[in-house]
C-alpha cells in the first residue's frame, strides 16, 4: 500500500512539474519580449533574468519539499522539518579540527595574562535531539561539548550553557527557520555565563521587550520554503535603565563605521534580519564603549552565536572588543596585530559547537 501511494505521489509530482514548467517557459518568453521593448520595465526584466530570477522559484522549492516529505521522509538536504521548526542536523563533525582548535586555545592561554573562558553552545539539533525520529542521523552535541571541555588546559575555564538551554527548551530559545538561538536563548546562556564568572546577571524584569520584526524567515526556510513552518520573530531586549552604550566602532579592512547602539535596525529591511545584532558577521573587529560603572575590559573572540549575546554583556564591562577570527585571518593578520590582548581583564571565546568544529582560524591566536 505504501509503495502504491509513493508511486502515485511521484506520478503526481511529475505531472505538476510538467504543468509548471510549461507555464514558466511561456512566462519567460513573455519576459524576453519585454526585454526587446523599451523603458524601465524592460531593464528590470533583463536584470531579473540575468540574476536567474523566476517568479515561481519559491513555489518550486515548496513543491519539491512537499513531495519529498511525502515520499522519502522529513529530512531534506540535512534539514529536518516537523510542525514546530526546521533544524539542521549534523550526522558527523570534524573531530580532528575541533580538538586542534582546543589545542590552539590551550597554547594561547599559556601566553595570555587574562583568564580565558570558553563557551561551546549547542544548536537546536543538540537541544531537541530527543524529539528527532530514530532514522535521523544526528551527532550527540552534548557528548561533543563535554569531550572538548575535558581537553581544556588549566588556563581555560569551561562555561556550561547546554543544561540551561535544555531546561528552557519549551521556551522560544531557537528560531524556527534559522540555525541560531534567539535573544531569549542568548539570555539564558548569559545568565549562567555571568554567574560562573562570579557576577550577578540582570533579571529579565530589567528589560523591555521590543518586537523588532515578526515576519522573519531564516536561511533554513529559504532553502526549503516549507510553508507549514511558522514565521519567526526577532526580539530585542532593551534595558529599562536606558542604553549602556556610549559608542560602537566597527572595522572591516579599511572601512570604519560608528554608531551609538549594538542594534543596527537597517538590517531589518534586508533578508539577513538577524544582522540587527551588531551587523552580524560583517566586520573584523568591533570596539564598544559603555556607561558601565565597572572598569573591566572584555576581549570577545566570536562565532555567529556571540552577536545575539553581546547586548546582555554591556552592563558588566566598561569596554568590549569583539574579534571575528575568520575575517581577521582573511586579512592576513593575527590577534596581536589587532589588539593588545594583555590589556583585558577577561578573554571569552564564544562559538556554537558546530561552527567551532569547522573553523580553521584559531591559528590567529598569537
Amino acid at each position: 500500500m505504501k509503495k502504491t501511494l509513493n508511486l502515485i505521489s511521484i506520478a503526481g509530482f511529475f505531472i505538476i512539474v510538467v504543468m509548471l514548467g510549461g507555464f514558466t517557459v511561456f512566462r519567460a518568453r513573455g519576459d524576453l519580449g519585454r526585454i526587446f521593448s523599451s523603458g524601465a520595465d524592460a531593464k528590470q526584466t533583463a536584470s531579473d533574468l540575468a540574476q536567474g530570477y523566476f517568479p515561481l522559484d519559491t513555489n518550486w522549492k515548496s513543491l519539491h519539499t512537499m513531495i519529498t516529505r511525502a515520499t522519502t521522509g522529513s529530512e531534506i538536504n540535512g534539514i529536518y522539518s516537523d510542525d514546530q521548526r526546521l533544524m539542521r542536523v549534523y550526522p558527523d563533525y570534524d573531530k580532528g579540527r575541533a580538538f586542534s582548535n582546543i589545542g590552539l586555545i590551550n597554547n594561547f592561554a599559556k601566553r595570555a595574562d587574562a583568564p580565558i573562558s570558553l563557551i561551546l553552545a549547542p544548536t537546536a539539533a543538540g537541544v531537541y535531539q530527543s524529539g528527532l525520529p530514530d532514522f535521523i542521523d544526528n551527532t550527540n552535541q552534548l557528548e561533543i561539548i563535554n569531550s572538548l571541555y575535558y581537553k581544556l588546559g588549566k588556563g581555560v575555564g569551561a562555561i556550561d550553557v547546554f543544561y540551561p538551554l535544555y531546561s528552557a527548551k519549551a521556551d522560544y530559545i531557537y528560531y524556527r527557520t534559522s540555525d541560531c538561538w534567539t535573544s531569549l536563548g542568548a539570555y539564558y546562556a548569559y545568565e549562567d555565563l555571568i554567574r560562573q564568572l562570579g557576577a550577578t546577571p540582570f533579571d529579565l524584569s530589567n528589560y523591555d521587550l521590543e518586537y523588532a520584526d515578526e515576519s522573519y524567515y531564516g536561511e533554513l526556510y529559504q532553502q526549503l520554503c516549507f510553508k507549514d513552518c511558522e514565521q519567526d520573530a526577532i526580539n530585542l531586549f532593551r534595558s529599562k535603565n536606558g542604553s549602556t552604550v556610549d559608542k560602537v566602532t566597527l572595522y572591516d579592512g579599511d572601512e570604519e563605521i560608528e554608531a551609538r547602539s549594538v542594534y543596527f535596525k537597517s538590517a531589518l529591511k534586508t533578508d539577513e534580519k538577524k544582522d540587527v545584532f551588531l551587523k552580524g558577521d560583517s566586520f573584523t573587529r568591533a570596539e564598544i564603549d559603555t556607561g558601565s560603572q565597572t572598569n573591566k575590559r572584555l576581549l570577545l573572540i566570536k562565532g555567529t552565536y556571540a552577536n545575539t549575546m553581546i547586548p546582555f554583556l554591556l552592563p558588566h564591562y566598561k569596554h568590549i572588543t569583539v574579534i571575528d577570527p575568520d575575517r581577521l585571518k582573511a586579512e592576513g593578520k593575527t590577534l596581536s596585530d589587532a589588539v593588545d590582548y594583555d590589556a583585558y581583564d577577561r578573554i571569552l571565546v564564544l562559538y556554537d559547537c558546530v561552527q567551532f568544529s569547522k573553523t580553521d582560524s584559531f591559528d590567529i591566536l598569537r
